[in-house]
């Protein structure tokens, strides 16, 4: 990997990432980690940095390349739109991490990604999502296209035009249940105010959902 002065995108990460990984001791242990959405790798360098087989997911060919430079030849990463489908993933896999990735996708589409995923992991594979709840910032700024999911008037967050689905935490956990059907599940609030494009953003809200594989 590279030193963290030369890092392309995010340096360090999520910070819940970093909570489930080490509170669910896999620090402690090794295996193969996927992540949908991994974006430039910051995620990712958690677990290659302990040892762990990394694959990681984006649609970005910009972010693919920079995580390519950031984490080098190790990690297995993959190009595709996930509101299509999922690629050749090749598991099992005994963790998951989805951060802020979910949002981007339709009802359907979740539901049908998590489903597909579903013979792909482990038995007691660790699991991490976290997505916007319906008390964000963003919910209702834009045209609605399906209940609860909004085509973005956000140009201060970098989302013009971008689809957006906001869930309830109730409504997350269903999701969850239904199509991956975690055990010793934890569920995390996270509000915070941001700085973005030079304005305050205020208001975004998250829900940080972890467990195992039933």
């Amino acid at each position: 990997m590279r030193k963290l002065q030369e890092i392309r995108g995010l340096k360090y990460p999520d910070e819940f990432v970093v909570r489930h990984f080490f509170k669910r001791g896999l620090s402690e242990r090794t295996g193969r980690v996927l992540e949908l959405g991994s974006g430039t790798g910051n995620n990712l360098s958690l677990y290659l940095t302990w040892g762990w087989d990394c694959i990681g997911v984006d649609y970005d060919d910009q972010a693919l390349a920079d995580a390519r430079f950031n984490l080098g030849d190790s990690p297995r990463l993959l190009q595709a739109d996930l509101a299509k489908g999922l690629p050749d993933l090749q598991g099992p896999f005994d963790a998951l991490i989805i951060p802020n990735m979910l949002c981007y996708l339709s009802a359907a589409q979740a539901r049908s990604r998590l489903t597909e995923l579903r013979p792909h992991l482990a038995p007691g594979c660790e699991v991490f999502v976290r997505t916007r709840l319906t008390d964000d910032y963003r919910y209702g700024r834009g045209t609605e296209v399906e209940p609860d999911g909004f085509r973005l008037a956000t140009p201060e967050t970098g989302e013009e035009g971008l689809f957006n689905l906001f869930y309830t935490p109730a409504g997350l956990v269903e999701l969850l249940s239904r199509t991956l059907a975690l055990t010793e599940r934890t569920e995390l609030a996270v509000r915070f105010d941001n700085v973005q494009a030079g304005r305050r953003v205020p208001g975004n809200s998250d829900l940080v959902v972890w467990g195992r594989l039933g």
